[in-house]
């Protein structure tokens, strides 16, 4: 048996500038989204809240269908074929959803002029955090 030298491996070496961007991104996404939940829970804006509560409701509504794995598979699915097909037919998806946004603009004046407008708001202080 030859005796053999050792072979020279490379070191591989991931410079920590890219792991302090990764985390600067990731960092800044979250404190995004933390912002965006503080404004839903204390905020005034009742149609992002509306937005938000019925979002929940129609995840809720799907999660109770199937279970997560067949959710992130149809997800998944969703995301390679939709943008094909709205290329594709592109004039007459938009066509649909201007339809169904100003039927819900429509929906949404009728119940903010019969419900929402007597509601009566009290004013908003904001407290000085030290």
């Amino acid at each position: 048996m030859a005796s053999r030298s050792p072979s020279k491996v490379p070191r591989l070496v991931v410079p920590a500038e890219v792991f302090v961007n990764i985390g600067v991104a990731i960092g800044g996404e979250v404190n995004r989204a933390l912002g965006f939940l503080q404004d839903v829970a204390c905020g005034g804006n009742l149609k992002q809240f509306l937005v938000v509560v019925v979002s929940l409701w129609a995840a809720a509504v799907i999660g109770s269908w199937c279970n997560f794995l067949t959710v992130v598979y149809i997800g998944f699915v969703a995301a390679h074929t939709l943008p094909v097909l709205y290329e594709r037919y592109e004039d007459q998806v938009d066509n649909l959803v201007y339809k169904i946004l100003d039927q819900l603009q429509n929906h949404y004046r009728k119940l903010d002029s019969s419900v929402l407008s007597k509601i009566p708001k009290g004013k908003l202080e904001q407290k000085k955090h030290e």
